[in-house]
């Protein structure tokens, strides 16, 4: 059972995810978050980038959020979501690597737009307002929290240590807490 931190979490990202607000995620969610992503990127939505980010977030709905559906209505409520990612995820072993490192990478590769390796504020910006309806105030925050050496980018390494804290750790002062924006203070 997922402790309060991790219950807020999966609250503040299902938030995010839930595009038309209203209450549930459905494919629809992930597929509007994916074709957000790739357009604020500049990419085109047949492209070979569109298509991969499209295909990971399909995998993700497929193999993990589906699955968390119990009442088998296609959508998934707030308590479905933070009950599943605990099964999927959380307290499984693989989990994050088997789920959510692929669609990390996928983000990773799109936002690293010069091919340098590197995640600059900017585009770290670009994702989060785009993918996860993040403030800039908030993107700029969370960027400051996961950049953990300061050295001005997210390396691939600091981008899956975030990922795995956010899905994994219970620690309420784990930078990776901050990958979507702030926390907020209670459910």
């Amino acid at each position: 059972m997922p402790n309060d931190v991790l219950r807020r979490k999966m609250a503040h990202l299902f938030a995010l995810l839930d595009v038309d607000d209203d209450g549930t995620v459905d494919k629809m969610d992930y597929t509007a978050s994916a074709d957000r992503l790739v357009t604020a990127f500049g990419f085109a939505p047949g492209s070979a980038e569109s298509r991969r980010v499209r295909e990971r977030y399909a995998k993700l709905w497929d193999e993990v959020t589906l699955p968390m559906d119990a009442d088998g209505d296609e959508r998934v409520d707030v308590a479905e979501f933070a009950a599943g990612f605990d099964t999927f995820v959380t307290a499984r072993g693989e989990g994050y690597r088997e789920h959510i490192a692929p669609v990390a990478d996928a983000f990773y590769d799109l936002m690293d737009t010069d091919g340098d390796g590197r995640i600059t504020r900017t585009e770290y910006l670009r994702m989060a307002g785009s993918a996860f309806r993040m403030t800039e105030t908030d993107g700029q925050a969370a960027f400051d929290h996961l950049d953990l050496d300061s050295n001005g980018w997210l390396s691939r390494e600091e981008l899956h240590l975030a990922n795995e804290q956010y899905f994994r750790s219970p620690d309420e002062h784990s930078p990776g807490n901050w990958l979507f924006g702030p926390l907020p203070a209670s459910l």
